[in-house]
């Protein structure tokens, strides 16, 4: 919830314009894909778009992806896994159903992993991607090599940690690895 926070303090000069407002969401359109029953579901910037819901901005611009909406709702998450398009994992890093993903912004859960991850792309540990949920990977792995009790404890050296961690060789192949 890091992110959501850096975003929500990036928005609060573009809110007092709304042509300021209207450009900055212009240039960063949220990634969707229609699914089952016309279901809008989005497939990246969760964080910028539960920045903007808590900024109190409802509409958003939206680039549809794909259009699944023909497919049954099983077909549909095996194509979107399929795709690289879903990331159905709960905030402590376990696989779970599709359906136990959350049903709208607002229920996002938090994943002090994946705020770790964030603090350590805004440092220059890794570059950002294009690749969807790249920063989960980041915090997945850092969760295998990294306390629960150190990241609540002392975020500051556990980011350090992290940073150490994100050039090591067993990094190489997540996304965005910089050497």
């Amino acid at each position: 919830m890091r992110a959501v926070t850096a975003k929500r303090q990036q928005l609060k000069c573009r809110l007092e314009s709304t042509r300021k407002i209207e450009r900055y969401l212009e240039k960063r359109p949220i990634p969707a894909v229609v699914g089952p029953g016309q279901e809008l579901y989005i497939i990246d910037r969760h964080h910028l778009t539960l920045a903007l819901c808590r900024s109190g901005i409802r509409d958003v611009c939206v680039a549809l992806l794909a259009d699944l909406s023909a497919l049954p709702r099983a077909s549909f998450w095996a194509r979107m896994e399929q795709y690289g398009m879903l990331h159905p994992y709960d905030a402590l890093g376990f696989r779970i159903h599709p359906s136990r993903l959350p049903k709208s912004i607002g229920e996002l859960a938090h994943d002090p992993y994946r705020d770790l991850a964030w603090s350590v792309r805004q440092s220059g540990g890794f570059d950002k991607t294009v690749m969807p949920f790249s920063e989960f990977r980041w915090a997945n792995f850092f969760r295998s090599r990294i306390s629960a009790d150190l990241v609540a404890r002392d975020y500051s050296r556990a980011v350090r940690r992290a940073l150490r961690l994100a050039r090591a060789r067993s990094a190489q192949s997540l996304p965005g690895y910089a050497d």
